[in-house]
């Protein structure tokens, strides 16, 4: 009996710490970080982004210049993802947190197509002006953030919440790739990609996250896009590869900062253990002096 009883906490034992292994592997394989707010070029969530957003508004309005009214719905459309994070983050067990997530999206889509037919209606003058190409760089960088955001989303809600902005993100993955296929030529496309992968002023989890999205991206579009994608990675292989290698790296960083605080818990048990029993020892000592 003793024997069957020990054999069946051996075994215990063993399958929890295969799944505390693998739940380990899967956490250290995570190296996504929250993209910030003032990475989009806005303002945190409160008051101050309240007015902020009322006042680019106006400024949408009544200003003249194309290119501006592009980077005001740019920025609304970015208050919209970091409006959806937050309530995600508030509470995501909301049961209305669908809904509230729909109405989100409805209004950033509705910005989004505004950027696309505002562009459209643009003359060859305004296409091939400085300007509107600083304002592609943004907007490739500001669409591939909003990726990693919702993609985050999607491992903090409910499994029915989950597959809904799953369904949204490739939606939005895909217009992106046909809407920038058109905006500008093949090469100046994979030159645009390319340097946001480069660009050594953004964090590397960022430029690592943004690789893995452009390789969706080449999985998810049609033909055309597909070929420009693979292009970009012959052409940009070793930097594809640095970037791949970068992330093993901090992936095996990750688990041996796991390693050593488990190590320190470990230890701290051990001294605590330690603690109690010299304390026992010193109260029979005691009582036996007594005695």
């Amino acid at each position: 009996m003793i024997k069957k009883i020990a054999l069946y906490s051996l075994l215990i034992f063993f399958s929890l710490s295969l799944l505390s292994f693998s739940v380990l592997a899967e956490e250290n394989d995570d190296i996504s970080i929250d993209v910030l707010s003032e990475e989009l070029n806005i303002e945190d969530p409160g008051i101050l982004s309240w007015f902020q957003n009322a006042f680019d508004t106006i400024q949408l309005w009544i200003t003249r210049d194309l290119v501006k009214k592009l980077e005001e719905e740019i920025k609304k459309a970015s208050r919209q993802m970091i409006k959806a994070r937050e309530i995600v983050q508030n509470n995501a067990d909301d049961k209305n947190l669908q809904k509230k997530l729909d109405k989100i999206n409805g209004k950033y889509q509705d910005l989004i197509d505004s950027i696309n037919n505002r562009v459209e209606q643009f003359d060859e003058e305004n296409l091939n002006s400085e300007k509107f190409k600083n304002f592609l760089d943004k907007y490739t960088d500001h669409q591939l953030k909003h990726q990693q955001i919702l993609e985050k989303l999607e491992n903090q809600v409910p499994e029915a919440v989950m597959e809904k902005i799953r369904e949204k993100r490739q939606e939005h993955l895909e217009n992106f790739g046909e809407v920038m296929n058109k905006l500008q030529e093949r090469e100046e496309f994979k030159e645009r990609l390319g340097n946001i992968l480069n660009d050594d002023q953004e964090r590397v989890e960022n430029r690592i996250r943004k690789m893995e999205i452009i390789e969706e991206l080449g999985d998810a579009s049609k033909e055309e896009v597909k070929e420009i994608i693979e292009e970009l990675k012959q052409e940009r292989k070793e930097l594809f590869n640095e970037l791949k290698n970068r992330k093993q790296e901090i992936k095996e960083e990750k688990k041996q900062e796991s390693n050593g605080n488990n190590n320190n818990s470990d230890n701290e048990d051990e001294n605590d253990s330690g603690d109690g029993q010299q304390g026992q020892n010193n109260n029979k000592s005691g009582s036996g002096g007594n005695k």
